[in-house]
């Protein structure tokens, strides 16, 4: 009687948990945007989809640079840099480089384009392109009043947006 008993529920337990994995599979995945360059993730995996990366012409205007905070986790050093946008940095006793490719000083996304709402900078995002030793290591968007969003991780260095420096 036991061992019917036992049968019967590791039987439950089997069809349970086959009925669930049907159930997942059906389920439809919701995009959830990523700030990775113009790349959309998935919460079950990646999808790529590119979105144009749109710098107004006022903001162009307006800001030429950008205030990046770096600290040497070993060295237990902190420098700010002044990096112009569309320019490089090489991080001092690195093999790493930072290339700020755009400023957008009020940060906005949409299905299609990343861009700024205004030339004020109400959410100051920088779009850079890290490389150590000649290798692309990241590549993203810092945030200046969010920089737990999307940070940077580095064993020796950390990265952070102080803002733009206007013109």
């Amino acid at each position: 009687m036991k061992k019917l008993l036992a049968v019967i529920l590791v039987s439950g337990l089997v069809f349970t948990f086959a009925a669930c994995k049907k159930n997942e599979e059906k389920l439809q995945q919701p995009d959830h945007p990523s700030m990775q360059g113009g790349v959309q993730m998935t919460m079950f995996g990646m999808q790529k989809r590119e979105r144009a990366v749109v710098v107004p012409k006022e903001v162009q205007a307006k800001w030429t640079a950008v205030k990046l905070m770096i600290a040497d986790k070993a060295a237990k050093t902190v420098k700010e840099y002044t990096v112009a946008v569309g320019s490089d940095l090489t991080i001092p006793n690195t093999k790493m480089k930072i290339s700020v490719l755009a400023f957008l000083p009020d940060f906005k996304m949409s299905d299609k384009e990343i861009t700024s709402a205004s030339s004020t900078p109400n959410n100051p995002a920088v779009q850079v392109l890290i490389q150590e030793s000649s290798k692309e290591e990241w590549k993203g968007w810092l945030f200046s009043s969010h920089s737990n969003i999307h940070p940077f991780s580095h064993e020796q260095i950390s990265i952070k947006l102080m803002g733009g420096v206007p013109k």
